[in-house]
């Protein structure tokens, strides 16, 4: 009995070592292959802030469009982007500076009870993601921001990448490799009001339709792939219990 089960725990971790090394092989050669041309601009619009009964602004309604001049079809791209508030950030510093000051020096002074940094923070963040976004194609997207300074949030900012791709099946492209492909417009550049086009609400209503079906298409082939393991992991099983119990059987 000992036997079967150590030998069932071999099965499950081959297995599952060989699923990771072969996702892993897949987007290395996937990151690789992966080559384009042009740039995807996007711009900050429609800054909005929303305010509670006392006038006081409690977040900022935003949006962001997205026009892909690449010559591949962008999917399953989610990023964020972080504004940086310098006049804030001073502060914090200062105040730092100064608290490790009076704990160098032993000062006695009273600590003052306001921190800034507990209360406001030097990067304000917003996240997205992108639907899926062919050659030539622009889209548009709303989310809210968690501050009350919407006025930095048509300055430059930094971009992070949690995932960026292209529309075939198991293409992916490095977070290196996407922050170097899109390209950021401030309303200080003349692209910001040349270079993007309107869209009608009937095709942002496609575009949105087309994102839950890739998401939906997404999730069932990682249901498929998992019943698929599932099976293997368990003929190879049931392979292994008939040796066992023929090796019992000829040793009776």
């Amino acid at each position: 009995m000992v036997g079967k089960i150590n030998l069932w725990m071999q099965i499950l971790g081959v297995s599952a070592a060989l699923v990771a090394t072969g996702a892993y092989a897949a987007d290395r050669n996937a990151e690789n292959k992966v080559a384009t041309t042009g740039e995807v601009l996007f711009k900050i619009h429609d800054i909005v802030p929303e305010v509670d009964e006392n006038g006081n602004v409690i977040y900022c309604n935003v949006g962001a469009t997205f026009f892909n001049r690449t010559n591949i079809d962008m999917a399953n791209v989610a990023l964020t982007l972080k504004w940086n508030d310098d006049v804030i950030g001073e502060i914090i510093d200062q105040e730092e500076r100064a608290e490790k000051e009076m704990v160098r020096s032993n000062s006695n002074a009273r600590r003052p009870r306001y921190s800034t940094s507990g209360t406001t923070a030097k990067t304000i963040n917003a996240s997205l993601k992108l639907p899926p976004l062919k050659s030539m194609q622009q889209v548009s997207l709303k989310t809210k921001v968690d501050t009350n300074r919407c006025f930095l949030l048509l300055n430059d900012m930094d971009i992070e990448f949690d995932n960026c791709g292209t529309a075939s099946v198991g293409e992916r492209m490095s977070a290196q490799g996407c922050s170097n492909l899109f390209q950021y417009v401030s309303p200080k550049m003349a692209e910001y009001y040349m270079e993007f086009k309107e869209i009608s609400l009937e095709e942002q209503v496609k575009l949105e339709d087309a994102e839950l079906s890739g998401l939906q298409k997404e999730m069932d082939a990682s249901f498929d792939a998992a019943v698929a393991s599932i099976k293997n992991i368990a003929k190879s099983a049931q392979q292994l219990n008939e040796q066992l119990e023929n090796q019992n059987n000829a040793e009776d």
